[in-house]
């Protein structure tokens, strides 16, 4: 039995184990314009060294940049436009591996209402953060319901 598996507290006595901080990541696909919309709509999380401890942005939070978002974040969306931008490359989509603390950020600045041309990238992002973080629970849902539904009726003819 290794030493870690003794302590409930996730703290390893040999000192070389790291108890897993990560959250799960959800496989997002998305757009070029979904996600050059994520991109133009977060501005950089900042600290400011003052006497007390402040947190910032780079731009006043004003239409173009709605979101105040930490640097990782920042990367995975601007890997995600290298991606679909790559003059090289013919990439119609990007794939981001959001955390679901990520999601939940950028949610809200996904209006259903946005479009960019004809695509309806507010309403399409909002349809993919719900559905990574909600999938497997909907479909139980939708499965129960529909078991309930089936039910009724051999119910009815019963009576």
């Amino acid at each position: 039995m290794h030493p870690d598996e003794l302590f409930e507290d996730d703290e390893c006595p040999c000192g070389e184990c790291e108890p897993s901080l990560e959250e799960d990541l959800f496989p997002i696909v998305m757009t070029r314009n979904e996600v050059l919309f994520l991109d133009d709509s977060l501005t950089m999380l900042i600290e400011k060294e003052s006497f007390a401890y402040t947190v910032t942005t780079m731009r006043m939070l004003i239409p173009t940049a709605q979101l105040p978002a930490p640097v990782s974040l920042i990367e995975k969306i601007g890997m995600g436009v290298l991606h679909v931008t790559d003059p090289e490359q013919d990439n119609k989509t990007t794939v981001l591996h959001l955390d679901a603390t990520e999601i939940y950020m950028l949610r809200e600045i996904c209006f259903s209402n946005v479009r960019i041309g004809r695509e309806p990238v507010g309403y399409n992002l909002k349809r993919k953060f719900y559905t990574a973080l909600y999938a497997e629970e909907y479909t139980k849902e939708l499965q129960v319901n529909r078991l309930l539904n089936s039910i009724e009726p051999v119910k009815q003819k019963e009576e």
